[in-house]
C-alpha cells in the first residue's frame, strides 16, 4: 500500500509543474502519460499573468504548446520539459504554440 502511494505521489508530481503559476507568466493544463517514462501529451494554456513575458509574447488561455524547446508535443518527456520551464530567472524557454484556430507561431518567453 505504501509502495500505492508513492508511486501515484510521483505520477501526480510530476504534473504539479503544469498548475503552479509562477516564473513563467502563465498557467497550463497538462496531460502525461505512461507510468515509468511519463510523456507530454498535451499542454494547454490555462490562463497568462497580465504584464508578463508570455502575455507579451502573445499567449492565449485555449493556446496548446506543441513543442518547448523543440521537445516535441505529444511525446516529450515530463521530466524534459519540466527543466525547461523552470530555467533561472532571465532565461528564455521556446515554444511553438497553436491556437484553437490551427494557427501556430512561435513565442520566446522569458522567465521572470
Amino acid at each position: 500500500m505504501k509502495l500505492l502511494v508513492t508511486i501515484l505521489f510521483s505520477l501526480l508530481s510530476s504534473q504539479a509543474f503544469a498548475a503552479e503559476k509562477g516564473e513563467k507568466g502563465f498557467v497550463l493544463d497538462v496531460n502525461v502519460s505512461g507510468f515509468f517514462s511519463p510523456e507530454v501529451t498535451k499542454a494547454t494554456i490555462k490562463s497568462v499573468v497580465k504584464g508578463s513575458s508570455a502575455e507579451q509574447e502573445g499567449l492565449k488561455i485555449g493556446d496548446q504548446i506543441i513543442a518547448i524547446d523543440g521537445c516535441q508535443i505529444p511525446g516529450c518527456d515530463a521530466k524534459k520539459a519540466k527543466k525547461s520551464l523552470q530555467k533561472q530567472v532571465g532565461e528564455m524557454v521556446l515554444l511553438n504554440m497553436m491556437k484553437p484556430n490551427g494557427e501556430t507561431y512561435e513565442a520566446n518567453v522569458a522567465l521572470q
